[in-house]
């Protein structure tokens, strides 16, 4: 395995960053509502502690799959 870091001093960034940077914001931003519409709605989740994780720890797959599928009322159907 190579964990020689040198080689990222050697990258273009410059080149780079108008590519990554919109693909970043876009991921924060998914995150960032997944994350908001999770606190308002967390007692109306079934098993609400394991799309948390899903959301923080699975990047860009987890608030889409939380917001697609997660979002389901299950607990008691709108209290």
């Amino acid at each position: 395995m190579n964990t020689d870091i040198t080689a990222l001093l050697e990258i273009e960034w410059t080149m780079i960053l108008p590519f990554l940077l919109p693909v970043v914001i876009f991921n924060l931003l998914l995150i960032g509502i997944a994350l908001y519409d999770w606190f308002k709605r967390k007692d109306l989740i079934t098993a609400p502690y394991i799309w948390l994780v899903a959301i923080l720890l699975v990047q860009s797959l987890g608030p889409i799959l939380y917001l697609v599928i997660g979002r389901k009322v299950t607990r008691n159907d709108y209290r």
